[in-house]
């Protein structure tokens, strides 16, 4: 993909991002909204330049705990997938547990880890990675089932151990879909720890939220919720080039 492609395709979303905003610019000003309700577009990105210290500040503690959760939830997904893919008990015995913990309201967890952690980045990194986990697995273990079985044959006609079966074949026949798990969840991560920092943190994008609403700084939370969407854009970008860096074969 060249370069001026790759502008063009992010030109137009853009366009349309500025499209918006000005639409909603005219009609705040037309109905003269109160800021307190509805905030201008241009009221809440001045925010990001007059408080773009606190947001930093805020919105890096945000994504290195979205990082953690996010790669904490990923790894055992993975590896449990693949049990769950290759393995008929681990499909009988987990596979069951893992749903009924899945079914768990687990942002409802959130005051009960208060309890047991307090105001520690320990519950917004197991929340995070409760949630991330589940699609991950599930992801993973279509990944490695899709493998064709003939190539099985293949390398055992050939002696291969069992790590050069899964490094040749088994991991490029599942990543397609495992980085699909990732793009998904990376996005998901991003709420998910906004709302337990505003549940249960002292920093964090939630708890300037949580500030926010006490003081009914409308434009603030609103440029909060700028910065939370462009750290979920960036980090899905961010798996997207990953994606393309461990599988040029799919990109091809």
């Amino acid at each position: 993909m060249t370069m001026v492609h790759m502008l063009r395709r992010a030109a137009e979303p853009a366009l349309w991002f500025v499209g918006l905003l000005l639409i909603w610019e005219g009609l705040v000003r037309f109905y003269d909204m109160p800021a307190f309700v509805l905030p201008a577009p241009s009221d809440f990105l001045a925010r990001l330049v007059t408080d773009h210290e606190k947001l930093l500040h805020h919105g890096l503690i945000t994504t290195r705990m979205i990082a953690y959760g996010f790669v904490a939830g990923a790894i055992p997904g993975v590896i449990l997938g693949y049990l769950i893919a290759n393995f008929r008990v681990c499909e009988r015995l987990l596979y069951p547990l893992v749903v009924f913990i899945q079914g768990l309201p687990k942002i409802t967890l959130a005051p009960l880890m208060l309890v047991w952690f307090g105001f520690s980045d320990f519950p917004k990194v197991l929340l995070t990675a409760l949630i991330t986990f589940f699609p991950v697995m599930v992801d993973s273990a279509a990944g490695f089932k899709s493998v064709d079985r003939r190539l099985y044959y293949l390398s055992k006609s050939t002696g291969a151990s069992w790590w050069q079966t899964f490094r040749y074949i088994q991991l490029p026949s599942a990543a397609p879909n495992i980085f699909s798990g990732f793009k998904i969840t990376i996005v998901v991560a991003v709420t998910v720890v906004i709302v337990v920092e505003w549940l249960n943190s002292k920093n964090g994008l939630g708890y300037i939220v949580l500030r926010a609403m006490d003081s009914s700084d409308t434009a603030l939370i609103f440029a909060t919720l700028v910065v939370g969407s462009t750290i979920g854009v960036l980090l899905s970008y961010g798996v997207d080039i990953l994606a393309r860096i461990m599988m040029p074969w799919h990109q091809r």
